[in-house]
């Protein structure tokens, strides 16, 4: 993902016992967040992609 969109910061965070989230944030403050459980690949990463668009 990371090497897919070089100019795009991307933090990634393994934790064990918790929910897989996705989280964007933006210009002035602004964060969305979108849980990505029980998706699947292709789901994850249309919802990422949807997300990173809007920064671009």
């Amino acid at each position: 993902m990371k090497r897919s969109n070089p100019n795009i910061p991307i933090l990634i965070r393994e934790a064990a016992g918790t929910q897989p989230k996705v989280f964007a944030r933006y210009d002035r403050g602004t964060e969305t967040a979108h849980s990505l459980e029980g998706l699947s690949d292709k789901q994850i990463e249309d919802t990422v992609t949807g997300l990173v668009q809007p920064a671009q």
